[in-house]
């Protein structure tokens, strides 16, 4: 999700399914009546945590994924509703949500093929799968539309990843363009999705058809996201260069040269985004004033901390050096802060829901829930 000059996509995706396998310790809960930044209850896992989604409100179902597969939890108390053992392509960054269902691509045991799985969240039931070639990687399913699935693949006779649509009701292949895409965005409504490709490019493609309808290229250092702020697709195109792109044809809304801050990650949501130069975190305004609204100090310049940054509604929260810290998105006032693995910020696993921010623990066999 982060490399050096990385667009970071805020928000979530999910997870896997039902039926029981070994069993981890139930969760520990440590606060009846939480206050912002103290842990609800913790959940310890077999090995490690891999990675982990929040359902939606509905369901109100957290995913976690260890070395024994995908475990559903209560997001309230961190009660365990069922267990699947599968080695997924990771339920942080290679998984969606949909009609109450985690939809994830992995490998059951015994099973001779990869498949991608939408599994009830609250039981953990199969309500749909989709069975790829032999020899053939599904590495992340990234959202649905109108009954169709979106996610990559790649082979031993591909030579690259391919961008797939699959007809959810036919369980068929719908479209299939080769495109070397590390992730997509689906948005909800619209007709075209974005692909993000490891050498910094940015690719709409159309939901029918998978055609090309336009491209940008980012520089060769950068991985760009595209996380939706005030209406444009945000990329980095330099070190110290962030456009704003118009969703429907890519053309440039606006650039903000931001000479004095290179561009280490850069996520955003609503109508502000936020841009981390390896010690400080500055909150910016969409448009062409390179100004910060305001700037806060992470890290000792020396440090240059890997980070991984996230904007949802009312709230900014960063990981960075050994820390999740909680921000107010206005004042930049840290709320709270919460100790995490001392490691590159985006490979910390974490999700967010309405009540809780879902993280691994500091020493990573276990998920913690933190009262936002």
């Amino acid at each position: 999700m982060i490399h050096r000059r990385n667009v970071l996509r805020g928000g979530m995706i999910l997870v896997a399914t039902g039926a029981a396998a070994a069993c981890s310790s139930g969760p520990r809960v440590t606060v009846d009546n939480a206050a912002s930044g103290s842990v609800s209850w913790e959940h310890k896992v077999e090995g490690s945590v891999r990675g982990v989604r929040y359902g939606d409100d509905r369901t109100g179902t957290v995913a976690v994924e260890s070395d024994t597969g995908v475990t559903g939890l209560k997001a309230e108390n961190g009660q365990q509703a069922w267990q699947l053992p599968i080695a997924t392509s990771g339920i942080g960054r290679g998984s969606c949500f949909w009609n109450g269902a985690f939809v994830v691509c992995g490998t059951e045991p015994g099973a001779p093929v990869q498949r991608a799985l939408a599994l009830d969240a609250v039981t953990g039931e199969r309500k749909w799968s989709f069975d790829a070639l032999e020899g053939v990687a599904l590495e992340g399913a990234f959202g649905v539309r109108d009954q169709v699935l979106y996610l990559t693949a790649s082979g031993p006779d591909k030579g690259t990843r391919e961008v797939w649509a699959v007809d959810m009701r036919t369980k068929s292949v719908k479209w299939q363009v080769p495109g070397d895409a590390d992730g997509l965005t689906v948005p909800d409504t619209d007709s075209l999705l974005y692909a993000r490709g490891s050498g910094g490019d940015l690719t709409a493609l159309d939901l029918g058809t998978g055609a090309t309808v336009w491209s940008h290229t980012g520089d060769s250092g950068n991985a760009p996201g595209s996380a939706l702020v005030d209406g444009a697709v945000l990329t980095v195109d330099g070190a110290h260069s962030i456009s704003g792109l118009d969703p429907k044809t890519g053309a440039a809304l606006w650039n903000t040269t931001v000479s004095a801050y290179p561009a280490d990650a850069v996520f955003g949501s609503g109508d502000t985004y936020y841009l981390y130069d390896g010690a400080k975190l500055h909150a910016m305004r969409p448009g062409g004033d390179a100004a910060p609204l305001w700037t806060l100090t992470v890290a000792d310049a020396n440090a240059a901390a890997k980070v991984a940054g996230y904007a949802v509604p009312g709230a900014c929260y960063l990981l960075a050096a050994g820390n999740l810290r909680a921000i107010h998105p206005q004042t930049s006032r840290i709320r709270w802060m919460h100790t995490i693995p001392d490691k590159d910020g985006a490979a910390v696993q974490f999700s967010v829901g309405p009540a809780h921010c879902y993280v691994e623990s500091e020493d990573s066999t276990a998920l913690v829930a933190v009262m936002r």
